[in-house]
């Protein structure tokens, strides 16, 4: 105890002798005191902002539970999950599904004429963040007619089932087509060695 009196004695004699320490030790008490203040106002502004979103997100909350009629609105949304369910194909198996949709489209284009049908599979692949759903994809290589490439594209945009073109070339000299389409499938079991 008595070495640290001697040592506070010491350091009050250097203050009072040294003018330059003095203003060190009050420059550095100011910015520590200037440091704090600045940080104590980021948190205060913190919990502002954090209470201004909070509160605004009840307000909305609110709004929406007053003026919202939520039978209607769950039957519409069933209605509307309905309808898009109706848009995607349907198949147990990966190759159920690339042979369902070879076939349909193998149909399709004999039924507008199209010549020397050639559908081979695509690309078949889960679909990124979207469980239970497949992209199958098939390659079609046919010759044509003039005309006939429109009204292959008027069948495709107007199926039940939707078909979804990713790519259509076509070379007027041979009147060939190549296309490259894909189809959304639900109901594929996920492949248990994967």
């Amino acid at each position: 105890m008595n070495a640290l009196k001697a040592l506070w004695r010491q350091l009050r004699a250097e203050l009072s002798a040294n003018h330059r320490l003095r203003l060190g030790v009050w420059g550095i008490a100011f910015t520590l005191l200037l440091f704090l203040t600045l940080l104590q106002g980021d948190r205060l502004v913190a919990a502002y902002e954090g209470y201004a979103g909070a509160a605004d997100r009840l307000a909305r909350a609110e709004r929406l539970l007053e003026g919202h009629d939520w039978t209607a609105a769950k039957d519409l949304e069933q209605q509307r999950n309905a309808q898009l369910a109706a848009a995607f194909w349907r198949a147990e198996t990966q190759g159920v599904a690339e042979a369902s949709l070879q076939a349909a489209l193998t149909q399709l284009l004999t039924s507008l004429e199209f010549f020397n049908v050639r559908v081979r599979p695509g690309v078949s692949q889960p679909v990124p963040d979207v469980p239970g759903l497949w992209q199958i994809q098939a390659q079609v290589n046919a010759g044509y007619r003039k005309g006939a490439e429109l009204q292959l594209l008027y069948a495709l945009a107007n199926s039940e089932k939707k078909i979804i073109v990713d790519r259509m070339d076509m070379a007027s000299q041979n009147a060939r087509l190549l296309l490259i389409v894909s189809a959304y499938f639900t109901g594929i079991a996920e492949d248990p060695q994967a």
